[in-house]
């Protein structure tokens, strides 16, 4: 073998490295298939919702899986830095198969009414909020502090993948034999998702509690946050994104789709295009190792502004597409390497707290702004509201990164806590 073929070997073996680690082979597998199985909800609740209620139960039902994430999730955080993060995560997939086979079971058999779906898929939202940020804390308990970017790159790259089949397996599958049976098949990969953590083998790691209640927890979480200096302003350009930018142009762009290139045939080719964006970010960010990662995270938001202009211009499809490229990969990077910043650089008994609030943003700020969107766009058009969110962009990225240049951590410094141990390769 030449020496070139040698190097790309060992490249592509430090690329997939995690993979090395026998817990986070057995995690990933679960994962893939728990977020296919995830991935496939969206449309098959909204066919439900419409099979059993109409046009008019679309919105609660959807609601009631949504409302509890956003309620929950910072209680979430809390359990999973009290109590064992794989028995919290085991826990919430039970609840998610039962709810979701229970609600197929009663599609499949005619026997479901509304408020049958309403309860069942706030419960199954319930178990999101408390798996999510368990979740993020378990990820250093498989691999060493070194590879945890490609840990959650590939994480990533597997979620972002199933994004895109799923929308064509989901609609197979409701054409073909009904959302109840979509439902059981998403059921079905939370059982799998909970076999995975349970062949894990990892010390159970008991933490000091004392007497504090879980809200005593949130409250401590929210502190060392705020005494973050860092993750404060991490979080904060993540939630401002989330409300001023993303929020209105989920509103502006659908509109000016069907005003500039005819209707949602393009807007579905601009979101595919994103989707696809976001699988080569999760590649970029295998490979990507910033000197100073949260002023690179940072920064990669301005891979937006040309979108946004090119769409608010009314520049061609094949254009406005080809720059929503960058709005995928921007966002996979973000999430890979804000996912990295916290698990590395915050103490192991805070990461899930600290995760919880970074998912609190898109979970509260994201619906808000979709509701207030909405009249501004129609009082001021979607051209002027794509390029208020350019604007916002580019000056809040500018002030954040001149933060984090000064403040944030950096790849060459050593992590407060001392590298994972009990991660075992085979």
């Amino acid at each position: 073998m030449t020496s070139a073929g040698v190097h790309r070997g060992k490249r592509r073996r430090q690329l997939l490295g995690p993979f090395r680690y026998r817990g986070y082979r057995r995690y990933f597998v679960g994962q893939a298939l728990s977020t296919f199985g995830d991935s496939l909800v969206p449309l098959t609740i909204a066919f439900a919702a419409l099979q059993v209620g109409g046009a008019g139960a679309l919105g609660l039902v959807l609601a009631a899986n949504r409302v509890p994430i956003a309620v929950l999730v910072l209680f979430g955080g809390a359990l999973g830095d009290r109590w064992d993060r794989r028995t919290v995560m085991v826990g919430a997939d039970v609840l998610r198969c039962g709810t979701q086979a229970i609600s197929g079971l009663l599609l499949v058999s005619g026997q479901a009414e509304l408020w049958h779906l309403v309860v069942l898929q706030a419960l199954a939202g319930a178990g999101t909020a408390v798996f999510t940020p368990a979740a993020a804390g378990l990820v250093p308990e498989l691999v060493p502090r070194s590879a945890l970017q490609q840990a959650n790159a590939l994480l990533g790259l597997a979620t972002n993948t199933n994004k895109v089949v799923s929308i064509s397996v989901a609609g197979a599958l409701v054409a073909a034999a009904g959302p109840g049976v979509a439902l059981l098949v998403d059921a079905a990969t939370f059982a799998t998702s909970a076999c995975s953590l349970l062949m894990l083998r990892l010390p159970v790691q008991a933490r000091e509690t004392g007497r504090r209640s879980l809200w005593s927890e949130v409250r401590a979480g929210a502190r060392l946050v705020a005494a973050t200096p860092w993750l404060r302003a991490m979080l904060a350009y993540s939630a401002l994104l989330q409300a001023l930018v993303i929020g209105p142009h989920m509103v502006a762009g659908p509109l000016l789709a069907a005003q500039l290139f005819g209707g949602a045939g393009a807007w579905a080719t601009i979101g595919v295009v994103q989707a696809v964006g976001s699988i080569l970010g999760g590649a970029v960010a295998l490979r990507w190792r910033p000197r100073q990662p949260l002023v690179a995270a940072l920064a990669v938001g301005v891979l937006m502004v040309p979108y946004l202009l090119l769409f608010a211009a009314g520049a061609p499809l094949w254009l406005v597409a080809a720059a929503a490229v960058a709005v995928g990969a921007q966002g996979a990077l973000f999430l890979a390497v804000q996912a990295t910043l916290i698990q590395r650089w915050m103490p192991d008994d805070a990461v899930s707290r600290a995760a919880a609030w970074s998912q609190l943003g898109n979970l509260v700020l994201l619906p808000a702004s979709l509701a207030v969107a909405g009249p501004v766009v129609a009082e001021v058009g979607g051209q002027a509201v794509l390029l208020v969110g350019a604007a916002w962009l580019v000056v809040s990225t500018f002030v954040t990164v001149a933060s984090a240049v000064r403040h944030g951590p950096r790849n060459e410094e050593a992590p407060p806590a001392a590298e994972a141990g009990g991660a075992a390769a085979s």
